[in-house]
């Protein structure tokens, strides 16, 4: 019988309707995606009361363990889950197990509760006679008192079918839709904090994510994609493999700069940016775009500009962003890990490029009229036709030309 188990609680997932087994089938494919490489440990099994049992088969090492555990601690879809201690389904091995994982935490605590839960109907006791018998054995051999009202440590028994389940700590997950239930979207990831912060927020709504990272190479230093592609290896801690795009931007910058009103640069760009996003998207079978817009915080992203930048494409441009302020933004970034990177130094495609005085409310009409002056089209075919993608996982990079 195995001695470990992890449990996902269906009901810890906040999944309504018709759609749910959808959704759960769905997250269960991501988990197994994610721990891949633990096969060997693990065992996959759907049981009673709406749970998802990840048997552990094998002796295994506590940082496999805690590496298994931050895995599924980062999968979006999963609000809670525990480890648990596995035992037989006699009182005897119930309260003997029950001494075992208590002694663990002796410790954190002074008093102490036992919350009980009997699921299989065909033991001979019920579920206050566990929290009796558990609860008078922690208290004669380890000298622990019952608190029932507010006790420093709970140490919570399910009695299931073959084994009894025994652990003390609900895990806290990250929340969210399963990765790929909302469909698919390109993502806009500069190096800054913002952008990382808003692809974290779409996969967290079920998009699955391809990054898009525009830069201005050989201008700008190599070292900004490495940036990135440190950025993008952080996110996959929640969506898995991420593939990232990386297109060259320095010729459409450059035409901008000598063609048209200088106040207008980065408004051009970003268009010129979304539409070749929207060009991928359609290889890449997504459906919308996400951006890290937020509003006000530079010149480029005041209400007029942004309808203007997004008069650009027919594609629905998702800015996750869009009404947090800067503060909410960095605290978000701390908690996904990505914010000592996004701090790193690097050249900025966008920042390099940026005019002294920009447009503050650009006129829709204008801008189209300053983007006749480009050969769009064309520069968006000789951006796309340089462009090179990089698979990231928690493996290795593995690096492809698309020419």
């Amino acid at each position: 019988m195995t001695q470990q188990v992890l449990i996902i609680n269906f009901e810890e997932i906040y999944l309504k309707g018709k759609n749910q087994k959808v959704f759960i089938k769905q997250l269960i494919r991501n988990i197994k995606r994610k721990l891949k490489k633990f096969q060997e440990y693990l065992s996959y099994t759907q049981s009673y009361g709406g749970s998802y049992f990840i048997e552990i088969i094998k002796e295994i090492p506590n940082n496999i363990l805690e590496e298994i555990v931050y895995k599924v601690k980062n999968t979006p879809g999963i609000t809670g889950f525990y480890v648990a201690d596995t035992c037989g389904i006699t009182m005897d091995e119930i309260i003997e197990k029950a001494l075992e994982h208590t002694r663990k935490h002796i410790d954190e605590f002074e008093s102490f509760a036992v919350i009980s839960k009997r699921i299989n109907k065909g033991v001979n006791f019920n579920s206050m006679d566990i929290g009796r018998q558990v609860g008078s054995a922690i208290n004669e051999v380890l000298g622990k008192k019952v608190n029932l009202t507010t006790p420093d440590f709970k140490l919570y028994i399910k009695v299931r079918g073959k084994y009894t389940v025994i652990y003390s700590k609900i895990i806290k997950g990250i929340g969210g839709l399963p990765v790929g239930t909302s469909g698919k979207a390109i993502a806009m990831l500069s190096g800054g904090i913002d952008s990382p912060v808003s692809t974290f927020m779409a996969m967290n709504r079920g998009l699955h994510i391809t990054a898009a990272h525009f830069h201005s190479v050989p201008k700008t230093s190599p070292q900004s994609i490495e940036k990135v592609k440190m950025l993008v290896k952080k996110l996959t801690d929640y969506q898995g493999e991420i593939k990232l795009l990386l297109i060259p931007v320095l010729e459409i910058q450059e035409a901008i700069a000598k063609h048209t009103d200088s106040r207008l640069r980065l408004i051009l760009l970003r268009r010129i940016m979304l539409k070749i996003g929207e060009k991928i998207a359609d290889n890449e079978r997504a459906k919308a775009l996400v951006t890290g817009d937020s509003l006000g915080q530079v010149a480029s992203q005041t209400l007029e500009n942004m309808k203007a930048t997004e008069a650009a494409t027919d594609m629905l441009v998702i800015r996750p962003l869009v009404a947090l302020d800067k503060k909410y933004i960095i605290e978000k970034a701390n908690e996904i890990g990505t914010y000592e990177i996004s701090i790193l130094p690097h050249d900025d495609a966008c920042a390099l490029f940026t005019p002294k005085s920009p447009e503050t409310k650009a006129q829709l009409k204008y801008v189209e009229e300053q983007c006749r002056k480009l050969d769009v089209e064309e520069l968006i075919t000789n951006a796309i036709s340089k462009m090179e993608f990089v698979i990231i996982n928690d493996e290795a990079l593995t690096e492809n030309l698309l020419k």
